[in-house]
């Protein structure tokens, strides 16, 4: 049985992901989840992945990992005690899902579709094709669990039932859902995240939509934004473990910490990135269609963690975003160059910049 030891210079999620053998690939984003180079992964009884993406020291918290059920098949049954959000990448299938003791209760999804089991619950997955793999990828928080308690039997045997998140509710995987708060969709199972309603959000920028999804009363939660053609975002920064999906369309990324040169980062549909912890991140639409981003996040309005609503108050009154008054004139410059390029005008209004100290 496996127990991580101390004074390695490893973590105990690090010590796990050896044990079992999966790859763990550390980088800022990955191009295309699609195209990801899987290997046999014994515990799940099919190929997958481990990513750990951001900065070195966000490993602290979250990771995701990626996972491809062959034709016909299915994962082997499993139970945690730690938080994941399931979307689907390709493919359709099943999945089951009992507490201890429990009744088993079935639904299915598809490409498009995201859920998250509900936390310690039994559950496996089926693949619902003979000819075709399913491949999906997870957001996980493993890495806080593990490297809090340090003891796979407390966190992969416990026979503890949340009844508080699951009491074997009929309709708990209906695919029914509640708007909150004007800009909340909370569901237990999303059979397809394109029938989800969009609000305005132009807080981040003009013609900005988005929606914040809550799913199976996890701490982890998602959103969903849509960015209009020739337009970026405010700049921002947040806490670790926030990783970014593009649905479609393609662009670029800035990151950096507060102080330095920021980095750039391309990527199209299927690409996944993790800002790092506090660094500064902003999105800009090189495409002749809106771009739109699914991000799995550690964090969300349920259950609130802390610190989340900063992200929306200017940087000149204390909190995590720049107003583009106060951005670096560099940044708008660069993005007026490269739509350029592509024959697309910007459609951001003009700005007048405050002088910068």
């Amino acid at each position: 049985m496996f127990e991580p030891k101390p004074y390695t210079g490893k973590t105990a999620f690090e010590q796990w992901a050896e044990y079992e053998g999966a790859p763990l690939i550390r980088d800022f984003i990955v191009p295309d989840l699609r195209k990801i180079t899987l290997a046999p992964w014994d515990r799940l009884g099919a190929s997958g992945t481990w990513l750990v993406l951001g900065a070195p020291e966000d490993q602290l918290s979250m990771a995701a990992y990626v996972c491809e059920i062959p034709a016909g098949k299915s994962l082997k049954p499993q139970r945690h005690l730690y938080e994941e959000l399931i979307f689907i990448l390709r493919g359709s299938g099943a999945t089951t899902v009992s507490s201890e003791g429990g009744k088993t209760f079935t639904f299915e999804w598809k490409t498009g579709s995201l859920f998250s089991p509900p936390l310690n619950s039994r559950h496996q997955h089926f693949n619902g094709s003979g000819a075709e793999p399913v491949r999906y990828v997870s957001l996980t928080n493993a890495p806080a669990v593990f490297n809090m308690f340090h003891s796979y039997e407390f966190i992969m045997n416990n026979p503890h039932r949340f009844i508080e998140r699951f009491n074997e509710e009929e309709d708990y995987f209906s695919g029914k859902g509640q708007a909150h708060t004007g800009d909340v969709w909370e569901s237990n199972f999303i059979p397809d995240i394109v029938d989800l309603p969009f609000y305005e959000f132009s807080t981040k920028g003009p013609g900005m939509k988005h929606v914040e999804i809550e799913l199976s009363s996890n701490t982890l939660s998602g959103h969903i934004s849509e960015s209009p053609v020739g337009v970026y975002k405010k700049a921002h920064r947040h806490g670790p473990g926030a990783n970014i999906i593009v649905l479609k369309g393609h662009g670029y990324s800035l990151m950096w910490k507060e102080g330095q040169k920021w980095q750039r980062f391309d990527w199209g549909p299927m690409s996944m990135m993790s800002p790092p912890n506090r660094w500064f991140h902003q999105h800009f639409n090189l495409g002749r269609e809106p771009i739109r981003q699914l991000a799995l996040k550690g964090w969300g309005q349920k259950y609130p963690i802390g610190g989340w609503n900063e992200m929306f108050k200017s940087t000149e009154e204390g909190g995590d975003m720049i107003e583009f008054e106060d951005e670096d004139p560099a940044v708008r410059a660069m993005y007026v160059e490269e739509l350029k390029k592509e024959g697309i005008e910007l459609r951001n209004p003009p700005v007048s910049y405050r002088k910068r100290v």
